[in-house]
């Protein structure tokens, strides 16, 4: 039954972002914007030559090099990894589908993904479980991951069960992002690290 709500809660939320950017870009396009009037295309071009915007490093674990995109060795590789390190990764890739739909909606999960991983394996992140969360970022770099992921369930299957076992013990949303606080600063200091 539970299944059932969440699955009708995605699809409901799936079927209410359907359109939205069409109908945003088609205000914004209809609308004159204050930088048109004000400014040249000419100056507009200049200052963007003068921003300075910051390249964007991918670091690419040993994980995701190792499969290097193989959908078949990355099912086996994942098999070989601890059920902590398994879910950490669908963690990560979870929050990473989310923030392609609703950044906000990501961005406010994260705690309590990670409190879900502490509440069922009473494993928190360390240099184990970061690599294979970092791998789970790091999947969206290959399409052929992103799809066997998805098509096989195998994210959605770790991530129910570990939801399923916090209903069991009674948890709260509260109590797991709680929990989820703490690793999120682990999170961010191997990130700070490995820059």
């Amino acid at each position: 039954m539970k299944k059932i709500i969440v699955i009708l809660g995605c699809a409901a939320f799936l079927l209410s972002a359907c359109g939205k950017k069409d109908e945003d870009k088609q205000q914004k396009a209809a609308e004159p914007t204050e930088v048109s009037e004000v400014m040249s295309t000419e100056e507009i071009e200049i200052m963007a030559e003068e921003e300075k915007v910051a390249p964007v490093n991918v670091y690419e674990d040993e994980f995701t090099k190792k499969v290097g995109g193989d959908a078949e060795l990355f099912k086996k590789e994942f098999k070989k990894l601890s059920e902590p390190q398994q879910y950490y990764f669908c963690a990560a890739f979870a929050m990473g589908a989310m923030s392609v739909a609703k950044p906000i909606t990501a961005s406010a999960m994260v705690n309590y993904f990670l409190g879900l991983g502490v509440n069922q394996y009473n494993v928190g992140i360390n240099d184990e479980t970061y690599m294979t969360f970092n791998a789970g970022k790091n999947s969206f770099l290959h399409e052929e991951l992103v799809n066997v992921i998805l098509h096989d369930k195998i994210c959605e299957n770790l991530i129910n069960s570990a939801t399923d076992y916090a209903v069991k013990n009674n948890k709260s949303v509260a109590d797991l992002d709680k929990l989820g606080q703490a690793e999120v600063e682990k999170v961010v200091k191997y990130i700070q690290n490995n820059q």
